[in-house]
């Protein structure tokens, strides 16, 4: 059996033996992972992980035989993710909050660098190129080789003159090397590019473009396929909205994935179209919601769909007879493929579920084993773990509204104190995993209620229409009708109601009080939207009034322009003088998807109302809290002040 890895990673799992019979302080939910991003090695001798010890974040790569090969304190701000480029380096994206001088608004940047595992050395990707050009990702991260050397396919965007905005650059594919940090143009491209798919040589086979006709209020997408020093149009579609992605390309490398609009099952589904004719395909399997899991080389190996779970449906045809022995190994959990070698030998599982904390297996398809590799978190034990469960209720109009309930452990469902926690996105959903926030919120006595309401993704498109127009409308009844079905079930006491929430849901929280009347005793909005017009505002001023953004945010909310009165009418922060209930405001001052001012501005109209609030500034958070330090934070002040107003005894 494979050890758990030594130093952090295995103070951690120390920690976890002195604390499980107190029970898991919220610490142990809040801060962040102990041990994520875990990838085995090409050839399947040794892992790569990020392990964090309170703020610190490191990464280590160990042999599976035992010795450690590196370990390196991650000095740059934020670690998004790890992947081997061959046995001897890793690539690793980062992010910052920052604007780009005269190119872009503040948001958050991506960058590459390659950690030489034999030097221990950091190189930024790229370092250098003939060309002007911007070292920040913009799109997919693809490890590949040019001859023997290995090195990185990534697109760049290159500066022309003036700026972003006025669409003066262009994206372009270049390959890095990954030692030296210079970077070759493989492919140029336009504006209207933002997508490149190719082989790990490097020979490029796709592209994908977007067009914006500000003056007709759609979008051209287009699909071309490489042929010899030009393209061919294989693909055209214009939309109002909505329009395809280009996936990846098949196992066998004959054709690319994209989706297509299917009229008769009312759904975009995923596509083959041949590279060597260009011909559109048949939809590849049954007429649901997909998802794809699509590996470093831009190879789709599996479509997935969720029921309770996340299940995959290989189209690999080695991993389709692998894979059934190993997720039966894991009944009732969500299982993850995080990770495989090329050969599939070895594989890489995360799972988690009803009844774990989230754990990362080691399963060697030749001899069959899974060995634990070590928890996500690990001074959470299966005893501290509050039951899950999916139920389902009926919204006012009739709709079918499935939510997961999570319920204290050592406390009978009967006349429970709760918290509602609807989603962010809007366009997410809730599943059956160890939500974090959900079970540290359990864990002090309450039952959390986490509805997939009109607009939540994986119920189909006649589920999401019924969501534009009606944020704080029937999407908000959507969460108090999930509470009259509790309430008629005896599991919980209507009178003793908390909403709490992130983004969307942080919206949801402000208007069941302001918008809502009698139905809560407090709300969390954790950088919640609080003005609907600075939406579509800010949507207006970043691609123009008629651009894909502000028709986004339009449709979103259901109005034809910025001046429609129901965009006030339906802002909790223009609404401040009904909320009916204490508010607490969290919000990170990074943060460039809801912008730190939509809390001001709430806070300062709570404030002119007279209404009782608090508020939280998260120091150099964005909107996604990223660090330990502001998520703990986050989770201490919000139990805290839900305590105080809705008492779980």
């Amino acid at each position: 059996m494979i050890k758990r890895f030594a130093g952090a990673v295995a103070a951690g799992a120390i920690l976890c033996a002195s604390s499980a019979q107190a029970g898991a302080p919220l610490e142990a939910y809040g801060r962040l992972p102990s041990i994520e991003s875990v990838e085995v090695s090409p050839d399947g001798s040794a892992l790569a992980l990020i392990a964090t010890v309170g703020d610190e974040r490191r990464i280590i790569v160990k042999s599976l035989s035992g010795p450690m090969l590196a370990q390196a304190k991650v000095v740059f701000n934020k670690i998004r993710s790890l992947q081997w480029a061959d046995q001897d380096h890793l690539i690793v994206v980062a992010s910052s909050t920052a604007a780009i001088q005269d190119v872009s608004y503040v948001g958050e940047q991506f960058q590459a660098l390659s950690f030489n595992i034999k030097t221990g050395n950091f190189v930024m990707l790229p370092t250098k190129a003939s060309d002007t050009l911007l070292n920040v990702v913009a799109g997919r991260v693809q490890p590949g080789t040019d001859g023997k050397e290995p090195v990185l396919y990534v697109p760049l965007y290159v500066t022309v003159a003036n700026n972003m905005q006025n669409k003066s650059g262009h994206l372009d594919l270049y390959k890095i090397d990954l030692d030296s940090g210079y970077a070759e143009r493989v492919q140029m491209g336009d504006h209207d590019t933002y997508d490149y798919l190719a082989k790990s040589d490097g020979t490029v086979l796709a592209k994908a473009a977007q067009k914006d006709n500000d003056h007709d209020k759609n979008t051209t997408w287009t699909l071309a396929l490489r042929r010899g020093s030009g393209w061919q149009t294989v693909f055209t579609t214009t939309e109002a909205l909505d329009t395809p992605d280009l996936w990846g390309v098949t196992p066998d490398g004959q054709s690319v994935i994209i989706d297509t609009f299917d009229e008769k099952a009312d759904m975009w589904r995923p596509t083959a179209v041949s590279l060597a004719d260009g011909k559109i395909g048949d939809y590849v399997g049954p007429p649901r919601e997909q998802g794809a899991l699509i590996g470093a080389d831009g190879s789709v190996l599996a479509f997935s769909h969720a029921d309770q779970f996340r299940e995959y449906d290989f189209v690999e045809p080695r991993m389709k007879t692998i894979w059934p022995a190993f997720r039966n190994a894991f009944r009732g959990q969500n299982v993850t493929l995080a990770s495989w070698t090329p050969d599939f030998k070895k594989l890489i599982l995360y799972v988690t579920g009803s009844n774990s904390p989230g754990g990362y297996y080691i399963a060697d398809t030749t001899t069959k084993r899974v060995d634990p590799i070590g928890s996500a978190y690990p001074k959470i034990t299966a005893a501290d773990v509050s039951n899950v469960r999916m139920v389902t209720y009926k919204s006012g109009d009739g709709l079918d509204i499935d939510a997961v309930l999570t319920t204290p452990k050592a406390r009978p469902e009967k006349d429970l104190p709760l918290i509602v926690l609807p989603h962010g996105g809007p366009e997410a959903e809730d599943d059956v995993i160890f939500d974090w926030w959900a079970q540290a919120m359990a864990s002090r006595g309450y039952a959390v209620l986490q509805p997939n309401f009109r607009g939540s993704t994986n119920q189909g498109r006649a589920f999401m229409r019924a969501s534009y127009g009606e944020w704080g409308g029937k999407m908000q009844t959507d969460l108090s009708d999930g509470i009259d079905y509790l309430a008629k079930a005896g599991v919980i006491d209507p009178k003793r109601v908390c909403i709490v929430g992130g983004s969307y849901g942080g919206y949801a929280a402000l208007a069941g009080v302001t918008l809502q009347k009698g139905v809560y005793r407090c709300a969390v909005s954790v950088a919640g939207v609080s003005d609907l017009k600075k939406m579509v505002d800010d949507a207006a001023l970043r691609g123009g009034a008629d651009s894909t953004g502000a028709r986004y945010r339009k449709r979103q909310f259901g109005v034809a322009s910025a001046s429609d009165p129901k965009l006030t009418a339906r802002s909790p922060a223009y609404q401040a003088d009904k909320a009916d209930a204490p508010i607490l405001l969290i919000h990170g001052n990074d943060d460039t998807r809801v912008p730190f001012a939509h809390s001001q501005k709430m806070a300062a109209a709570l404030k002119s109302a007279g209404k009782p609030y608090e508020f939280v500034t998260l120091s150099r958070e964005d909107h996604f809290l990223s660090t330990g330090r502001t998520r703990l934070e986050m989770l201490t002040a919000t139990v805290a002040f839900v305590e105080k107003y809705n008492p779980p005894n």
